[in-house]
């Protein structure tokens, strides 16, 4: 485990500490909060209803754009690839890595009976 940073830029548990310039948090959450206040109270249900219909009536017309926006709210967000040139290499990658720990123990063995 890494110990924690004792720069005194960050807390204990990885988070930005005080004085530290990057965590003063995101500057536009309050506006973005504003906004999205602003739309809840200006569109009622009906609006919705409309803004839907009208989306799905253009995805059933072969619009792409409006059906890759309405699926995924449908049915989730499509699975993600694999590659299996990707998962071949992860596993040769983690059996270089299992060989290199098994040399180091045989080594460290080695060196800690010749004492």
């Amino acid at each position: 485990m890494v110990a924690p940073s004792t720069n005194g830029k960050r807390k204990t548990n990885g988070q930005f500490g005080t004085g530290n310039s990057f965590g003063k948090g995101n500057p536009h959450a309050a506006k973005v909060a504003q906004l999205r206040s602003a739309l809840i109270e200006h569109i009622t249900p009906e609006d919705l209803k409309e803004i839907v219909t009208a989306l799905l009536t253009q995805a059933k017309a072969g619009d792409i754009a409006s059906c890759k926006l309405l699926l995924p709210y449908l049915v989730g967000p499509a699975p993600t690839v694999c590659e299996p040139d990707a998962i071949e290499l992860q596993g040769l990658e983690r059996k270089a890595k299992i060989a290199e720990q098994i040399r180091q123990e045989k080594h460290r063995a080695i060196f800690e009976n010749y004492d």
